[in-house]
């Protein structure tokens, strides 16, 4: 089954979803990369009895995209996957195994592509290579509903439960909330980009002890990591020249080297050791150790999902490479286009103004009747029909979930994009709607993160924990309060942000 794309399609269902509430994420995006996730959360997926059918608009601005779920299909979905829990303690990683098979499938096909001349293809060859590609990365990301539905809806309930079993527990005399918080939702799995950091960890030990051996080892280094920096618009072939760069800086900072390794190494060991301690401490209640294994469990899967997003936006992109040669349109422009339209693209040349105007201003809209992509006006008055943004008062401070404990004062630096991330020095605040691994060299310059989104599975929360940063997620509107420059402080302990005004 296809989704098809429908005329009219935003129009017609505007007055159903103006007014409801929607969860909103921010990244570099564009509508083909992006439909790969909307059109597997939608279509039906026999491996999906816990649901689906999220409906999703995206706004696109010059290569951001502000990416909305409505917040009713969410509820839904985590709500089935509560109800699983009590039939099936072990739902989450029974899950897992259940789309192991689609995974490797994907991966197979990717390393197939990479190995073919694109160029040698007939069109509809092209075509049927492209939908092929297409059909695979669908049935791997068909999961998202589910990651999504869960993790997107239950970090605030986790807390609140969390909340209600320490205020009856001595465990409050010593430890306050948000460590107990933090401790409990800590990752277990080492993230993929904690794989390529350990990767180059490894390279600088070797270098140190045998120097000549250089050149081989990043070689190989930069054939297993080459896709690290990709996001859902672009695709960036990291060369060996900037896996050189890294190194020479490890190898210039890190005092000790192997002490580093073994820290990043035992991160997650060490998490699960302080977790399942103080879990048996608490004495946590069957739901509650069932919402901390999912959640655990999904954040696993949900760097899996970002892995895979960026070895699509690498294949996909040496497809439409091929395609806008043979259509005379660039692979950039083509990314505007869903990967339905894709396919019918020798049968239907697109303008290219118009693909330029999606990108300037435009959004698509799925459902599980179709998709649609419109821009201009008319995109704005959707816009302002969906949100229906309101002025938020002049307010001192906020406050948002800990992901990482600690206390800092900094300036602020808000990142829309990764194109943003250089604006990030060392020791300034990384204020975003969500982060992405592509912000990763800000995040490691920044002394703390604070995000509108996010849940105990979300890329903050992970990364500022294996970088030792306080982190403060979920503020709903930190994007809209600070601004660049403000001072502010960041104090994660009590999970509260505070601008600090001249007086």
């Amino acid at each position: 089954m296809k989704m098809k794309y429908i005329q009219g399609l935003a129009k017609k269902k505007l007055k159903h979803w103006a007014g409801k509430k929607w969860y909103h994420q921010r990244f570099d995006g564009s509508p083909y990369l992006l439909h790969m996730i909307a059109e597997a959360e939608i279509l039906p997926d026999k491996r999906k009895e816990l649901g689906g059918n999220l409906v999703h608009y995206c706004f696109f601005d010059n290569g951001k995209a502000d990416w909305y779920i409505e917040m009713g299909a969410i509820k839904k979905i985590y709500t089935a996957v509560i109800e699983g829990g009590k039939k099936n303690p072990n739902l989450s990683s029974d899950l897992i195994k259940e789309w192991l098979p689609a995974e490797e499938a994907f991966y197979k096909k990717c390393i197939e592509i990479g190995k073919i001349n694109l160029s040698k293809l007939s069109d509809k060859e092209l075509i049927a290579l492209h939908d092929q590609f297409v059909k695979v990365t669908l049935s791997k990301n068909s999961t998202s509903s589910i990651i999504d539905g869960f993790a997107l809806g239950t970090d605030q309930m986790i807390a609140d439960k969390i909340r209600v079993v320490y205020d009856k527990h001595p465990v409050k005399d010593k430890m306050r909330f948000t460590e107990v918080f933090s401790t409990l939702t800590a990752p277990v799995h080492l993230s993929f980009i904690n794989e390529a950091e350990i990767g180059l960890l490894k390279v600088a030990l070797k270098v140190q002890k045998h120097s000549k051996d250089k050149k081989k080892l990043l070689e190989e280094h930069q054939k297993k990591f080459f896709w690290t920096r990709n996001n859902y618009v672009d695709a960036h072939v990291l060369r060996v020249k900037y896996f050189e760069k890294e190194l020479n800086k490890i190898l210039k900072v890190k005092k000790d080297i192997k002490e580093e390794l073994e820290r990043v190494e035992n991160t997650p060991k060490e998490n699960k050791k302080n977790k399942d301690k103080l879990m048996k401490e608490l004495k946590l209640y069957k739901e509650l150790k069932f919402l901390i294994k999912t959640s655990e469990d999904f954040t696993y899967w949900q760097d899996e999902r970002k892995k895979g997003t960026f070895w699509t936006a690498h294949y996909a992109s040496q497809l439409l490479e091929e395609i806008g040669k043979r259509v005379d349109i660039p692979a950039h422009n083509l990314k505007y286009m869903s990967p339905r339209e894709v396919s019918k693209i020798f049968e239907n040349k697109p303008n290219i103004n118009i693909l330029k105007e999606r990108e300037k201003n435009g959004v698509l809209y799925w459902d599980k009747e179709g998709h649609e992509a419109v821009y201009g006006q008319e995109c704005t008055n959707i816009r302002n029909a969906i949100l229906q943004e309101k002025d938020i008062l002049d307010i001192d401070d906020f406050r948002g979930l800990t992901a990482s404990l600690g206390r800092v004062v900094g300036k602020v630096k808000i990142v829309k994009s990764a194109k943003e991330i250089d604006k990030v020095k060392e020791k300034d605040i990384l204020v975003a709607v969500m982060t992405r691994p592509d912000y990763v060299p800000a995040m490691k310059r920044a002394a703390a993160v604070v995000t509108d989104e996010g849940g105990v599975t979300c890329h903050a929360a992970i990364v500022t924990r294996e970088l030792g940063i306080p982190c403060i997620i979920g503020t709903k509107i930190a994007t809209k309060i600070l601004k660049d420059d403000m001072t502010v402080e960041v104090n994660a302990n009590h999970g509260i942000v505070r601008i600090i005004r001249d007086v």
